[in-house]
């Protein structure tokens, strides 16, 4: 969840600090859900990052922010006239940190790799940004809350697959580790492109940026290298998670837990109701309960028969539900 384009949030040739504090605290509580995810995928805890509401919630409030910020600080910019030059630069730059992150997370997850996270809507939304923010504030707003409200009452197969996934209205949305489509995530960014005009007319009426507030200059600092930021910090996150879960002791409850909790997640995108996918994970943690299973993190083939077991003895609502306990959570699907 990077910088957008122009990274530099000025107005008038003065910049706004203020701006740049407000990404750098996204930054880092962006990098508190990331590391929370890792922890979670390695089974050290079992939080249900991936499915908890509050979690999501969490998830979408700082994915919101960033395109929020993304489209204030392009009306910021453009303000004093679009440099084609620096334009065109720092769109390359956002392509290839996009194409980084597909590549990178085709390697790791290539069942859930990344092929519209959060860089490629700020790309897209980039690239429509010098349109977009000629058009009244009045009308971008609608087009904001048309955006929010089509996924919610329109979706059909005809955009299903991962051709039609950046739009974010296929029937049933393709496995991805971070999908921000353009629907609706367009609307935080056209409202970002609305504030940004009260925004620069009291920062215009003033002589000066306001002075930022002692002790946040680092957040600032923080949040002009938020690209590189954002390249960077997963995989040490990832590593740490990694190498924490080599070093510290297996918990079988959380193993148990997070178990049920992947296998629930997996069963209702498959359709199944709540109550039986419910029903049905706790069955098959109970009938490997005595076998061993959740005194490791690592799969075992020796214990696959044993799930196959008791997936047919449990009774599996949905067809693609996951037999292997220790083979880590499915992907958050954002």
């Amino acid at each position: 969840m990077a910088d957008s384009l122009p990274r530099e949030a000025s107005a008038g040739g003065r910049r706004l600090p203020l701006v740049d504090v407000a990404r750098g605290a996204l930054l880092l509580a962006m990098a508190s859900y990331h590391f929370s995810w890792d922890i979670a995928n390695v089974r050290l805890v079992d939080w249900g990052v991936a499915s908890d509401p509050l979690w999501r919630a969490y998830a979408a409030a700082i994915a919101g922010s960033f395109l929020f910020l993304s489209g204030l600080s392009f009306r910021l910019a453009e303000r004093g006239g679009l440099d084609p030059l620096r334009y065109g630069t720092r769109l390359a730059r956002l392509a290839l940190a996009a194409a980084a992150v597909s590549v990178g997370t085709y390697i790791v997850f290539p069942e859930a790799w990344v092929f519209f996270g959060i860089l490629h809507m700020m790309l897209l939304a980039s690239l429509l940004a010098p349109l977009l923010v000629r058009l009244p504030a009045a009308l971008l707003l609608m087009l904001a809350a048309a955006a929010l409200v089509l996924p919610e009452v329109w979706r059909s197969p005809a955009f299903d697959g991962l051709g039609w996934g950046f739009l974010g209205l296929a029937g049933t949305p393709p496995v991805s580790n971070d999908l921000v489509p353009v629907f609706p995530w367009i609307a935080p960014y056209l409202a970002g492109l609305v504030a940004g005009g009260p925004l620069i007319r009291r920062a215009e009426s003033r002589t000066g940026a306001p002075p930022l507030r002692r002790g946040t200059g680092w957040l600032a600092v923080l949040g002009r290298h938020s690209l590189l930021f954002y390249l960077l910090h997963q995989p040490l996150l990832y590593g740490l998670a990694v190498g924490l879960a080599a070093v510290l002791p297996v918990d079988p409850a959380v193993q148990r837990a997070s178990f049920i909790g992947d296998c629930r997640l997996e069963c209702t995108r498959q359709g199944a109701d709540t109550g039986v996918c419910e029903r049905f994970c706790g069955c098959v943690a109970a009938s490997v309960d005595d076998t061993g299973i959740w005194n490791q993190r690592s799969s075992d083939p020796s214990f696959e028969p044993l799930l196959s077991t008791a997936v047919q003895a449990c009774g599996a609502p949905a067809a693609g539900l996951p037999v292997d306990p220790l083979a880590g959570p499915p992907a958050d699907g954002d």
